[in-house]
């Protein structure tokens, strides 16, 4: 390939990285907005959030569909297996300018991936809190353990014992 289509590809795989960073930072302040709107109980504003995270399912496999056809564009212009162009190896092959480009994304992404995992942790612990919440609630009110009292027919299918406590619906 030439120096131009090279320098193309470059500069398509910095605009990928600056994409995935400005998705990462989305990601964290949806996180965080979904713990909050958990604890606030606005299950309105929760089916928004929600709907929000599905409209955007698309354009990020786009994305995702797009960085591995570069990967392989990449690879051919190296010379090289695709597993083996990463951020780290084709800083190696760059010149200086391009070089720090690429290893400042590359810093910005994997303190992004950090945060991601502090984030994802809280956002688990908050959901698996909640669940165990209202398990507690059923028990304690309704008398029914979530383990006892289910049975599965050879479909698959849950059914609960019929003899489990109900709460009257009569004023």
């Amino acid at each position: 390939m030439t120096l131009l289509a090279e320098t193309t590809k470059i500069e398509e795989l910095l605009e990928l990285l600056d994409e995935d960073i400005r998705h990462l930072e989305t990601t964290l302040s949806t996180l965080d907005t979904l713990r909050s709107l958990i604890i606030k109980r606005d299950d309105s504003a929760l089916t928004r959030l929600l709907d929000e995270i599905r409209a955007g399912v698309n354009a990020r496999t786009a994305s995702e569909r797009r960085r591995q056809e570069l990967r392989i564009e990449l690879a051919q212009l190296l010379g090289c297996e695709v597993p083996k162009v990463t951020l780290s190896q084709l800083q190696v092959s760059l010149p200086e300018c391009r070089r720090q480009a690429v290893a400042l994304r590359q810093a910005k992404l994997q303190s992004l991936a950090q945060q991601m995992k502090r984030e994802y942790t809280l956002t688990s612990t908050l959901v698996s809190d909640c669940a165990r919440f209202n398990r507690s609630l059923m028990h304690m009110f309704f008398g029914l353990d979530v383990k006892q009292g289910l049975t599965y027919n050879s479909n698959g299918t849950a059914t609960r014992l019929m003899d489990a406590a109900r709460v009257s619906l009569q004023s």
